[in-house]
């Protein structure tokens, strides 16, 4: 068996007026929502590849704030929930500059179906991956990144 590389992804949290703008998906493994962002390339930093990801996804540009929380997909130990491969994913607070207006792009990921503005209190109820609506919720609250997702109790720091 081929061990493919660790993938590293980088997204963010856009929040306005208590709503986090998302991205509808369609794929294989059926309908969910995604912060917009990007797998980081070779030789980008996050930040390239967050405004790379956000502008091509949504079509706005933002401003990254600070780091929200670390996710780490390892497959064996989740069922193969989310594929084969193991992820590392990065999200950061961002902003939307002024003079930009979120719209599904007419090229874009061709299992995006639409860019939407979603109540923040709505998160524990859709289909978000990550799954992240508590621990989100406590990093915005207490403005401390909240580490790896695995850890059930969310441990202050």
């Amino acid at each position: 068996m081929t061990v493919k590389p660790i993938l590293i992804n980088v997204r963010g949290a856009i929040i306005q007026k208590d709503q986090v703008l998302l991205l509808k998906m369609n794929d294989e493994s059926g309908m969910y929502f995604t912060f917009p962002g990007a797998t980081v390339h070779h030789g980008e930093s996050l930040y390239e590849a967050l405004h790379r990801g956000v502008s091509v996804s949504t079509g706005v540009k933002v401003d990254i704030g600070r780091l929200l929380m670390v996710w780490e997909y390892i497959p064996e130990r989740e069922n193969f929930q989310f594929g084969d491969r193991q992820k590392l994913t990065v999200l950061f607070l961002a902003r939307i500059m002024p003079g930009n207006k979120p719209q599904q792009p007419l090229i874009s990921d061709p299992n995006q179906i639409d860019v939407l503005w979603m109540p923040l209190d709505s998160l524990e109820e859709l289909p978000v991956i990550p799954a992240i609506a508590p621990q989100l919720q406590h990093a915005l609250e207490t403005r401390m990144a909240t580490g790896n997702l695995f850890i059930d109790a969310i441990t202050p720091l």
